[in-house]
């Protein structure tokens, strides 16, 4: 559905010439689809954490984060950063944030790396009951709470680079730089109040490595950095020599990585208007985040460019596809089978021959009266099963109960 877009859902399963989908009905009846989509769930509500808001995507989002930290190690540049998943339904920790391009959405804190792969993402909850995002330190300690003490280099905006974070991940031997706001705590006023021209910057460092530095282009830029010093190397850009602060250009190599993700996200997206919060969540993890880190791995491993619309089609045509083959991991083809269609059938012939007890009745009443009593009180039937082994006889009722949604 995002490769096809279509107005309606109905329309995929359309018969008409202009708006009919022939695709489609080849995979399941229209009838099933809406079924799966009106009980799709994530975690069960008896058993669920009642004081948690977010318990109902709760087992998702940790088993996805325990996936994508499994099956790739991330590269020495990290990002954290936030990301909007549209949403304008009526829900208590619905954010409103001008800068993206959905303005109302559900908040994730994102742990990405270059190009774009997402390592860990929490969901924001709400101040008053989300107890680990309450503060920007607590949102990126938690995130990164898995690759510590590993030498990567951290970028951050300015909400959340603070010197109470560069001290907390210089502990944990990570380099963090990124956008500082100047009414930060602890900042050095001479840097802070420096008055400069276009091109011009000022920086201290003090006895923990850790550098101030103020730089005028169009504007003044305020940066923090862990393993920086002032250098000013000079790059080539549009055919000009331009001077920039080492900082800044590190940081601009690795903050985009969150962006690159949502970017990649966008493209072909099957995000379609719901009220229930959790299943468009549940989409957007499951089909967008999931795709795009799998489209990274392919891209790398297979050393090949390929379009995440390509990725997405082929993803598509494979799920799909019942008479494709796949490797295992000792070399050996294997048919991926068929998947069966349970029909109901009568039996021809003599009532002697062709009548059976219904075996899901006659298991029922062994349960409940024991075998004698069972023979005299199950009844027979002419009607079976071709597609399930032995060709079982099964009356109307139980192939009804069982198999109308299989």
């Amino acid at each position: 559905m995002g490769l096809v877009r279509l107005p309606k859902l109905s329309y995929y399963w359309s018969k008409d010439k202009i708006l009919g989908q022939t695709f489609p009905r080849t995979v399941l009846s229209h009838n099933r689809f809406e079924i799966i989509l009106q009980y799709l769930h994530f975690s069960d509500n008896e058993t669920a954490n009642k004081s948690d808001r977010i318990s109902k995507i709760r087992p998702i989002i940790d088993m996805v984060n325990n996936t994508f930290q499994k099956y790739y190690s991330p590269k020495e540049d990290i990002c954290v950063d936030e990301s909007q998943v549209p949403f304008r339904g009526r829900i208590v920790f619905r954010q409103y944030n001008n800068s993206k391009r959905h303005k109302y959405g559900l908040k994730l804190f994102k742990l990405c790396t270059i190009p774009g792969y997402t390592c860990k993402f929490s969901l924001y909850g709400g101040k008053n009951i989300d107890t680990v995002n309450t503060t920007p330190t607590s949102v990126v300690m938690s995130l990164c709470s898995q690759i510590l003490n590993k030498g990567h280099t951290l970028a951050t905006d300015n909400w959340y680079t603070s010197l109470e974070l560069a001290y907390n991940l210089l502990e944990h031997q990570t380099h963090l730089i990124g956008t500082i706001r100047k009414n930060r705590r602890g900042l050095p006023k001479d840097v802070v109040e420096a008055k400069l021209q276009k091109g011009e910057f000022m920086a201290m460092e003090n006895e923990d490595g850790i550098t101030i530095l103020k730089w005028k282009d169009k504007r003044d830029v305020m940066m923090l950095s862990t393993k920086h010093s002032d250098k000013m190397p000079t790059i080539t850009k549009k055919g000009k020599q331009i001077t920039k602060p080492k900082v800044i250009l590190d940081y601009n190599k690795s903050k985009g990585s969150v962006d690159m993700s949502d970017q990649m996200s966008s493209y072909s997206s099957p995000l379609r208007k719901t009220i229930k919060w959790y299943r468009k969540l549940g989409i957007e993890i499951l089909l967008n985040t999931a795709v795009v880190n799998a489209w990274i791995m392919f891209t790398e491993t297979r050393n090949t460019k390929m379009s995440i619309v390509e990725f997405r089609k082929s993803l598509v045509d494979y799920l799909t596809s019942s008479s494709d083959s796949q490797q295992t991991e000792s070399g050996v083809t294997v048919s991926r089978p068929k998947r069966l269609k349970h029909e109901l059938l009568t039996k021809t012939g003599t009532v002697r021959y062709t009548r059976r007890f219904c075996v899901h009745c006659y298991k029922d009443m062994v349960k409940q009266f024991g075998r004698k009593l069972a023979k005299n009180k199950a009844k027979k039937v002419n009607t079976f099963c071709a597609h399930c082994d032995g060709n079982p006889h099964i009356c109307l009722s139980c192939f009804n109960k069982i198999y109308r949604y299989v």
